[in-house]
Protein backbone atom coordinates (compact mmCIF):
# COMPACT_ATOMS: atom_id res chain seq x y z
CA UNK A 1 0.00 0.00 0.00
CA UNK A 2 1.69 3.40 -1.05
CA UNK A 3 0.10 6.81 0.90
CA UNK A 4 -0.23 9.60 -1.61
CA UNK A 5 2.95 11.34 -0.45
CA UNK A 6 5.10 8.60 -1.25
CA UNK A 7 5.05 6.77 2.22
CA UNK A 8 5.29 3.11 1.90
CA UNK A 9 3.35 0.66 5.04
CA UNK A 10 6.61 -0.56 6.21
CA UNK A 11 8.83 2.33 6.03
CA UNK A 12 6.25 4.51 8.57
CA UNK A 13 6.43 1.06 10.79
CA UNK A 14 10.01 1.46 10.73
CA UNK A 15 10.15 4.81 11.31
CA UNK A 16 7.67 4.48 14.16
CA UNK A 17 9.99 2.07 15.43
CA UNK A 18 12.73 4.27 15.17
CA UNK A 19 10.62 6.92 17.64
CA UNK A 20 9.94 3.86 19.76
CA UNK A 21 13.46 3.41 20.09
CA UNK A 22 14.69 7.14 20.69
CA UNK A 23 11.42 7.54 23.27
CA UNK A 24 12.69 4.48 25.06
CA UNK A 25 16.45 5.91 25.12
CA UNK A 26 15.34 9.12 26.20
CA UNK A 27 12.78 7.34 29.04
CA UNK A 28 16.12 5.38 30.25
CA UNK A 29 18.08 8.75 29.73
CA UNK A 30 15.24 10.22 32.16
CA UNK A 31 15.35 7.73 34.84
CA UNK A 32 18.95 8.21 35.36
CA UNK A 33 18.21 11.85 35.39
CA UNK A 34 15.98 11.83 38.14
CA UNK A 35 18.62 9.57 40.09
CA UNK A 36 21.50 11.76 40.03
CA UNK A 37 19.46 14.47 41.12
CA UNK A 38 18.19 12.70 43.98
CA UNK A 39 21.52 11.36 44.96
CA UNK A 40 22.65 15.06 43.77
CA UNK A 41 19.67 16.33 46.70
CA UNK A 42 20.49 14.28 49.31
CA UNK A 43 24.47 15.14 49.18
CA UNK A 44 23.11 18.61 49.38
CA UNK A 45 21.23 18.07 52.46
CA UNK A 46 24.37 16.01 53.87
CA UNK A 47 26.34 18.83 53.12
CA UNK A 48 24.05 21.68 54.58
CA UNK A 49 23.57 19.46 57.98
CA UNK A 50 27.87 18.80 57.72
CA UNK A 51 27.93 22.87 57.12
CA UNK A 52 25.29 23.47 59.90
CA UNK A 53 27.08 21.44 62.72
CA UNK A 54 30.57 22.91 61.36
CA UNK A 55 29.10 25.99 62.11
CA UNK A 56 27.93 25.81 65.33
CA UNK A 57 30.87 23.98 66.62
CA UNK A 58 33.21 26.83 65.29
CA UNK A 59 30.54 29.13 66.97
CA UNK A 60 31.37 27.20 70.45
CA UNK A 61 34.71 27.29 69.98
CA UNK A 62 35.06 30.96 69.40
CA UNK A 63 33.21 31.31 72.26
CA UNK A 64 34.94 29.14 74.79
CA UNK A 65 38.36 30.63 72.98
CA UNK A 66 36.72 34.18 74.39
CA UNK A 67 36.14 32.78 77.73
CA UNK A 68 39.35 31.18 77.44
CA UNK A 69 40.69 34.48 76.90
CA UNK A 70 39.08 36.39 79.24
CA UNK A 71 40.10 33.88 82.12
CA UNK A 72 43.15 34.19 80.82
CA UNK A 73 43.33 38.13 81.46
CA UNK A 74 41.98 37.71 84.63
CA UNK A 75 44.70 35.06 85.73
CA UNK A 76 47.71 37.20 84.16
CA UNK A 77 46.04 40.54 86.05
CA UNK A 78 45.80 38.12 89.44
CA UNK A 79 49.53 37.08 89.08
CA UNK A 80 50.42 40.60 88.19
CA UNK A 81 48.74 41.80 91.97
CA UNK A 82 50.54 38.66 93.89
CA UNK A 83 54.41 39.34 91.83
CA UNK A 84 53.58 43.22 93.59
CA UNK A 85 52.72 41.83 96.69
CA UNK A 86 55.38 39.51 97.11
CA UNK A 87 57.68 42.58 95.84
CA UNK A 88 56.40 44.36 98.18
CA UNK A 89 57.26 41.49 101.09
CA UNK A 90 60.37 41.05 99.81
CA UNK A 91 60.76 45.10 100.16
CA UNK A 92 59.50 44.77 103.72
CA UNK A 93 61.98 41.86 104.80
CA UNK A 94 64.89 43.17 103.44
CA UNK A 95 64.50 46.15 106.23
CA UNK A 96 63.14 43.97 108.31
CA UNK A 97 66.74 42.59 107.68
CA UNK A 98 68.72 45.06 107.70
CA UNK A 99 67.65 46.51 110.83
CA UNK A 100 68.04 43.01 112.85
CA UNK A 101 71.32 42.06 110.68
CA UNK A 102 72.63 45.54 109.98
CA UNK A 103 73.62 47.17 106.72
CA UNK A 104 76.81 45.53 106.55
CA UNK A 105 74.78 41.59 105.03
CA UNK A 106 73.31 43.93 102.27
Amino acid sequence: MTYQNGLTLEGVADDLDTVKTIMLTLARQYERIDRTVDRVTGQQEINTRAINDLTQFMRQLGEAMASTQSDIRQMQSDIREMQSEVKGLQVENRRILQRVLGDEFF
